[in-house]
This record gives structure tokens, sequence and C-alpha cells, in this order.
């Protein structure tokens, strides 16, 4: 039947749609322990991601600091594509193969006895070319026992189906989005002139899959199809039961339920879109091997900013403000691959590397920081992030049918259109406490956000804290809240190790009501001095 690549599928396949951009969203462990603030708390080797004035926010004892490697991912499932997937391939699907192609030691299945009641008419068509009634009898009996038979599995036939279809649904469009970042840098920090080169990759990738309403509309013809052939196999039943009925069935009579059995012979069904179902007594095999026109695509959109980060203090209105600029250079390479869903599982690498299309930019980072308070233990800042926006194309993908060994099938290819992907400016605001023992930070986005594709918009309002033990041992909490749409409350968790100046920070976030909608983890080595 339907092969099982079709749902393995439903867990990797992926969907997009035109011009979209990225969540402000670096994956330092620190931050990301602390529910991504950043803006006014950030430390020296973190501040080209987040606030490039924070340089000259240090102490005048800070020397040099290096951060390698720095590398964190976020998986975020919000319709929980992956669990409904799992149920498919798991329960839902065996049990629809089995329904239709029988269980050991359960039952046969309703392909096989369909098999079984093409006999049984063709057992009544020989008993009633020998005119005996009491063979035509006999022989509608056993027909009627099938017939019994065939109308148990199409029950569960049907059952089985509708959970099957059901479960499809729900998950076409279903987002499924992944976010990878490494990074890397080195900060030298100065009030009066700080500089920092960083090297920071993001890739984001947005998916889901889309079952197209006539491969559902296939699925649903199976049923209907073997309920026809059992509906007009009953009525020459019953007409056999009204001639045999005085033990006597004369020329005409046989003449007659003659010609209803051929045309059970001749019964077919086909599906709405013209694919043929049912015919001589079975599925045909067009139905047991469909050729599904679904298709699953992804667009994944990685960007690489080499940047040089400059900060320094000026007095503004008698306060200290520092002020950073991180111009960059950008290569953003995007990618839009489809294919069929029957053909997702064996990604064809050539096809994929074909699908990518390069750009280089220059964009640019500024920020400001101001402390205030009686010790100068708060701080506020503000940022603005790829201030020279840019739009970036990503190519039509072409889809090529192929049969179930990989095989172009000789029909025609067709195209999903592409779209653009933009990197809009980004404005974070941010403040935060710093002590001899606790931190404390609050960021938000001042904008929303655009999603890569099917995902939701994100603002993000973030909260966190760091305890500071010994200037060894730091254990780190935090919470964000997206703004733009409802339960994606995240909470976070993390650790540092600071020996000696050698920094080793572990954080994880999840989704505070459902871990397995988004989760996430970053890890990261720097050596301050």
């Amino acid at each position: 039947m339907i092969k099982r690549s079709l749902l393995a599928t439903a867990i990797a396949a992926m969907s997009v749609q035109a011009t979209n951009a990225a969540p402000f969203l670096p994956m330092d462990a620190r931050g990301l322990a602390m529910g991504n603030t950043g803006v006014a708390s950030a430390q020296r080797a973190h501040a080209p991601a987040y606030n490039p004035s924070l340089l000259s926010q240090g102490s005048d004892d800070d020397d040099f600091a290096l951060l390698f490697p720095q590398v964190g991912v976020d998986i975020a499932d919000e319709e929980e594509l992956i669990d409904e997937a799992e149920k498919i391939s798991d329960d839902i699907f065996p049990a629809f193969e089995d329904a239709i192609e029988g269980a050991a030691g359960v039952s046969e299945g309703l392909d096989a006895n369909l098999d079984t009641l093409t006999a049984r008419i063709d057992q009544l068509e020989t008993a009633l070319g020998t005119g005996d009634a009491n063979q035509i009898a006999t022989a509608n009996s056993n027909l009627k026992d099938a017939l019994t038979t065939v109308d148990s599995d199409l029950v569960l036939t049907q059952s089985a189906i509708s959970d099957l279809t059901g479960s499809l649904g729900k998950i076409s469009g279903s987002p499924l989005s992944a976010r990878l970042g490494v990074a890397s840098a080195l900060a030298i920090p100065s009030k009066k002139f700080a500089a920092a080169i960083s090297l920071q990759g993001s890739a984001n990738v947005s998916a889901r899959i889309n079952f197209a309403s006539r491969d559902l509309n296939l699925l649903d013809s199976y049923v209907p199809a073997a309920q026809g052939y059992v509906n007009a196999t009953e009525g020459v039943t019953d007409e056999i039961d009204s001639a045999t009925a005085d033990n006597n069935v004369d020329a005409q009579e046989s003449s007659d339920l003659q010609d209803a059995v051929d045309a059970l012979g001749e019964y077919s069904y086909e599906a709405g879109d013209g694919t043929l179902i049912f015919s001589d007594g079975e599925l045909t095999d067009e139905a047991s091997n469909a050729d599904l026109t679904s298709t699953a695509e992804f667009v994944a959109v990685a960007v690489v900013d080499l940047g040089i980060s400059f900060s320094r203090e000026f007095m503004i209105a008698d306060e200290a403000v520092a002020i950073g600029i991180t111009p960059k250079l950008q290569k953003i390479m995007t990618y839009h691959y489809a294919d069929e869903v029957d053909g997702f599982d064996d990604v064809d690498e050539d096809d994929l590397e074909d699908s990518k299309e390069e750009y280089s930019h220059f964009n640019m980072d500024i920020g400001a920081s101001w402390r205030f308070g009686a010790d100068k233990t708060w701080m506020v800042g503000l940022v603005a992030k790829n201030i020279m926006g840019g739009e970036f194309d990503y190519a039509d993908a072409v889809v090529t049918p192929k049969d179930e060994d990989g095989n172009p099938t000789g029909e025609p290819s067709y195209i999903l259109e592409g779209g653009k992907v933009s990197l809009d400016p980004q404005f974070r605001a941010g403040v935060a406490y710093s002590g001899e023992w606790v931190s404390a930070a609050l960021d938000i986005d001042l904008v929303e956000n655009d999603p890569v594709a099917y995902e939701s918009a994100t603002q993000f309002a973030s909260l966190g804290a760091e305890f500071d033990l010994f200037d060894t041992l730091q254990l780190r909490a935090g919470y964000r809240t997206n703004l733009s749409a409802s339960g994606s409350d995240i909470v976070s968790v993390g650790f540092g190790l600071s020996p000696f100046g050698v920094h080793i920070d572990i954080a994880a976030m999840a989704n505070i009501d459902d871990p397995e909608s988004e989760a996430g983890v970053a890890l990261e080595t720097g050596f301050y001095f």
C-alpha cells in the first residue's frame, strides 16, 4: 500500500513561504540560560552578538577575552508534528496496513478477503453453468459467508483510514523549525577605545509537509471502491435467493443470473482524479502503489557574519555613555528543496547543492549603554542590528516525479515558486543589575520579527538571573515569552565554571508547558583575563 516513507517524511518534511526573516536569538550559553538576555548584561566576548557598546562597560582590570568555540541549537515543533508523525508511524499506519494486508494470527485483511470473495463469485458462476439449484444455492451460501467477512473488514478499514487521514490532515502545514548557531570572538575592552573581532554563523531552517487533497481523496476512495463491489455482489445473492426459492432454476433465470454475475466482473471504481482504484475484483496496482503528489519542501537560510566592533565612552549631559558599532561582512546562503513525499527520505545532495543561492552583503550593528545608580550597578542598553537590511532570493524548487526505486518516471517535472528572505533591522532594549553576587537582566524586542517560514512571528521579552559563587561557579536561570504568540513561554537553566579565567558554560531551555514543543541547548568555552 502507501509507502512508509510518506510517514517518515512527516517528521523531516518541510515547506516554505515567501519574504521572511529570523528572530533576535543569539545562541550563547550564558545568555540562553538567562532567558536570552544580553543587551545590557552580556560580558566582553559576547558583546558583538548583543550590543557592541558593552565592550566599554567592563572594569579597568579587564584585559582581553577569547570565546572559542560557541555552539547552540534550538528546535521548535509548535504543533507537535514530530509526536503526531511518530504516532502515525508506530500505531496508525500499522493499523491501516493490517486492515488492508492482514495481521499474522489475527486476520487475513481486506485485500486477501476480496480475493476470496472473487473466488466465491467464480464458483457461483461455475454452479450457474450446471443449472442445478442445489449447487447454485450452496455456492450462494458460501458467497454470503465471504461477504460477511469483507463487510467486517470494511468497518475496520474505514476506521483505520479515518484515523490515518485525520492525522495526516492534522500535521499538514504544521511548522517545524530549527536554528543552529556557532560563534567565536576576541575582545579587547576599554573605556577609551575597545575593539573586538567576531565570527558568527547561524542557520535557520523552517519546515512543514503539505498533503495534497488529491492524496487524501485517494485514501478515502479505498473503502467506497470495495463497498461498491460488495453492494453489487449482495444484489446478485438476493437475486439468487429469489431464483432458487422453489429449488428450481429455469433457463431464463439461469441466463439472467449469469448476466448479473458477468456484470460483477465489469465493476470498477475511480477516485475523483481518475485514478483507477478497483477493477477485476481487486484493488488495482495503481491503488496499491499509489503515486502520491503531496510535496515536501524546506527553506534554509545560513548567515555568516565577520565583524569588527569598536566602542568607547562619551560624556553626554555629564553622563558616561558608551557607544559601539559593528561593521560586518555577511555571507548569506539560501536553500530551497522540494520533492514528492515518496522520495523525500532520500534527499539528493547534488539537487540540494544546486538549490543554493549565495550573496555577499555589508551590514552594521549600532548599540549604546549607560551605567547609573549610586554604585553604577545598573545599566540600560539599546541596540539596532542589521540596520542596512537586505533581501535575498531563494530559487524555485523543481519537483521531478520518481518511481519507488527513486528513478524518474518520465512524468513532467513541476516547479514550486521561490521567494525572498529579508534581513530586516532588529531593535532590542535591556536593563540589567550587576552586584557582587547576583546579576539580573531584562530584555525586550522593540519590534516584531517575522518568521523564516510558517512558524510564529517573534517579539521576545526575557528575564534572567545569575548567581556567582566565589568567581568560580555561576548558576543561571531565565524566562522568555513571545509577545506575538501564545503557548511559547520558555524556561532556561545553566551553569558556568570559571577557574583561573577559563570559562566553561552550559545551558538548556524548554517550553514551560510542553517541553517537546521547543527545546534547545548551548555550550561554550571562553578565556577571560
